[in-house]
């Protein structure tokens, strides 16, 4: 079983499908620590909703991370909290967790979902001091802040993957990530039988991209969830199962 789950993120507010990401996880991992590295407001607004779970001030890692910017920092510690603490680490925003997730031997990565060649570092593992880990936080930290962008980590991680393919694990598409940015509008575009495939084989289910209506799910609040799940929709469902007690609006961009 894995050692630890790992969360980092920074801004907004509160979001349901955060509670979900995180709830999903521990329940299928009850004896893995949860370490959730976000900034002070999110503290507040989660910590109630989240016990059990580790909480610390992403601005209190900052220097370590040679960075003044929590956009920066948050994409950064992906690497760090992997050198740390081992086990996963899950995008908190847009993941759910199907399953207990195994301990890992190496760095472990899933293919990206609509480029088998490339790796989408929004669900990734490692052992504690894992020396890919390692590569990868150092090189992230090379990059000037000037330079960072949206995609920077992941580019920076699939590189790096280039010089270092030895020391990585690579999961087939699905395992880790689904492709709803592949040709599909929303998870009401899932059949029985993709539904019923993600369900046998899915670790976790990363859906990022859009959701019914063109609006992705992270960005909706309760409300819009449950309008969804009228609809027919599985991804909601499952959204709205793990984040049951949260009342909030629709997340402010």
């Amino acid at each position: 079983m894995t050692p630890a789950l790992n969360f980092c993120f920074h801004g907004g507010a509160l979001r349901p499908t955060v509670v979900a990401a995180i709830r999903s996880a521990m329940k299928h991992n009850p004896q893995a620590r949860t370490f959730i590295y976000c900034d002070e407001p999110g503290i507040r607004r989660y910590q109630p909703l989240l016990p059990g779970a580790h909480f610390e001030d992403l601005a209190e890692h900052c220097s370590q991370l040679g960075t003044t910017r929590l956009e920066v920092a948050s994409r950064r510690m992906r690497a760090f909290a992997l050198l740390q603490n081992g086990g996963w680490y899950l995008d908190a925003f847009d993941t759910v967790t199907l399953r207990p997730l195994p301990a890992v031997e190496r760095f472990t990565i899933g293919e990206e979902c609509w480029d088998s060649r490339r790796r989408c570092a929004g669900v990734c593992a490692s052992p504690p001091g894992d020396a890919f880990a390692e590569h990868w936080l150092a090189a992230m930290m090379a990059v000037p802040e000037a330079d960072w962008d949206h995609w920077t980590d992941q580019t920076v991680c699939n590189r790096l993957i280039g010089l270092h393919g030895k020391l990585v694990e690579s999961l087939p598409t699905g395992r880790l990530n689904w492709p709803s940015e592949s040709g599909f509008t929303g998870e009401l575009r899932l059949s029985e039988d993709q539904v019923a495939w993600l369900l046998e084989n899915a670790w976790v289910i990363h859906y990022f991209g859009r959701g019914a209506r063109g609006v992705p799910y992270k960005e909706m609040g309760m409300s819009a969830l449950r309008d969804c799940r009228k609809l027919g929709g599985w991804l909601p469902r499952l959204i709205l199962h793990h984040s049951q007690g949260v009342t909030t609006p629709a997340p402010a961009e």
